[in-house]
């Protein structure tokens, strides 16, 4: 028996066409998510919408494998051969020139005496000045040898010293003081006749003489005329004979440092560092020295000091420069 009053018809038409509504959206919607998965649809056809592509995944070794694969040969472009640039000389390097050396000349003076003495110095195979005196026994054969063997020679020419007249005793060749001009050339010329293959000159003594400016330059002279240089043993503090020589035009030299005038094998060694400590300094320093036992000594146990102090031995005509 119904209610009075309600009509039910209504109701149940609304609920049965919301739920049939709900069904079709549903088939609907199941119907759509088999043709997005390639799966049968009954629906959602081609005629109706363009199926999806199905998208194919390939294994990630085979991906790995097309990117190390070698493209076809048609497909590689390969690049146009260039012209070779023209060939360039090749770059020549300029050598660093090598830094110049501090040079030491060594004299050695008074020799003509004994030929053993040049044999020690000989041994020796330096460079080593040889000065001679020119009324020595064996001043001829001394100066040959020398040469023979590559030493420079120097005339070791006497002069008149102040206070030493002992020594002067029996010095044949020696200029005095109050000797004329043609007295001084003709000894001169005899002097040099008796010391063969002389590159120079050097004083032996003459304290006295080479204090005289006129009589330096009448000396001198003979000297300038045969292109001979001068060197100044500076026998004494008061010499004028290095700057006269070059106020001629003679290329001249002075010595530095006496090594062996105490005689001493120690004091000489000291003289010997002192000179080559000058030369370092300098840039150039000459010695004198003597053919005794204990020089000669002296040299050759410690003449390989050169290159300690980074110097080159030299002959003194290499150290004597001309007038400025």
């Amino acid at each position: 028996m119904k209610p009075k009053g309600i009509p039910q018809w209504p109701v149940y038409s609304v609920a049965a066409w919301v739920l049939g509504g709900l069904a079709l959206l549903s088939m609907l919607a199941l119907d759509r998510i088999n043709w997005r998965k390639g799966e049968k649809s009954y629906i959602f056809t081609g005629a109706l919408v363009p199926k999806a592509p199905k998208i194919q995944v390939k294994p990630v070794t085979e991906i790995f494998k097309e990117e190390r694969a070698e493209p076809p040969a048609e497909a590689v472009r390969k690049p146009e051969p260039k012209s070779a640039p023209p060939a360039k000389e090749p770059v020549k390097v300029r050598p660093a020139a090598a830094a110049p050396r501090s040079k030491v000349a060594i004299v050695m003076d008074d020799m003509g005496n004994s030929l053993e003495a040049l044999d020690e110095l000989l041994a020796l195979g330096e460079r080593v000045t040889v000065s001679v005196l020119p009324y020595s026994p064996h001043s001829r054969e001394t100066a040959e040898t020398a040469h023979r063997n590559g030493l420079e020679v120097l005339l070791h020419l006497p002069l008149e010293s102040l206070n030493n007249k002992d020594s002067e005793a029996g010095t044949e060749g020696l200029i005095h003081s109050g000797m004329s001009e043609a007295e001084v050339r003709k000894i001169v010329a005899d002097d040099l006749d008796r010391v063969p293959f002389v590159k120079g000159v050097n004083n032996h003594m003459g304290s006295k003489v080479t204090a005289d400016e006129a009589l330096m330059r009448i000396i001198l002279e003979p000297f300038k005329e045969k292109g001979l240089f001068f060197l100044d043993s500076r026998t004494s503090g008061r010499s004028v004979a290095y700057t006269v020589a070059r106020d001629m035009g003679i290329p001249a030299a002075y010595r530095q440092v006496f090594l062996d005038a105490d005689g001493s094998n120690s004091l000489i060694k000291e003289r010997l560092v002192e000179l080559f400590r000058l030369a370092q300094k300098e840039g150039r320093a000459i010695g004198i020295c003597h053919p005794l036992r204990e020089t000669l000594q002296t040299l050759k146990e410690n003449f390989h000091l050169l290159k300690d102090y980074g110097l080159e031995a030299v002959f003194a005509s290499e150290l004597a420069t001309p007038r400025d």
